[in-house]
């Protein structure tokens, strides 16, 4: 049985944006992924206002790193950039699209 790989050298943008009932979600985040190195993540990403999810974010990718690899031994993750909107942006949104760049990451 062989270990399960981390995504490699990849850098993977990704938008999410949905309607729900009566409002929208969104948040757009640029990671980098280097399974070459140990683990880590650093955020270099600028947020507009003092509200910010980093913490959401490191937590997501935490968890599908641990769903993919098994551990948190590998894979320096960089949060490089976000997309924000002023009135649509929340925490959801940024989950989300970090789930998805995750994902993604592996996939290519």
């Amino acid at each position: 049985m062989s270990l399960p790989s981390g995504p490699g050298q990849v850098e993977v943008s990704f938008r999410y944006a949905r309607h729900l009932g009566p409002r929208f979600v969104h948040g757009a985040v640029t990671l980098r992924f280097d399974s070459l190195q140990p683990y880590s993540f650093v955020s270099r990403a600028r947020w507009p206002t003092p509200e910010n999810y980093e913490a959401a974010i490191r937590e997501t990718v935490e968890a599908v790193l641990l769903e993919r690899q098994g551990n948190l031994y590998t894979t320096c993750v960089v949060l490089e950039a976000i997309e924000w909107d002023p009135e649509l942006s929340c925490e959801a949104g940024f989950r989300s699209a970090t789930r998805a760049a995750c994902e993604a990451a592996f996939s290519l």
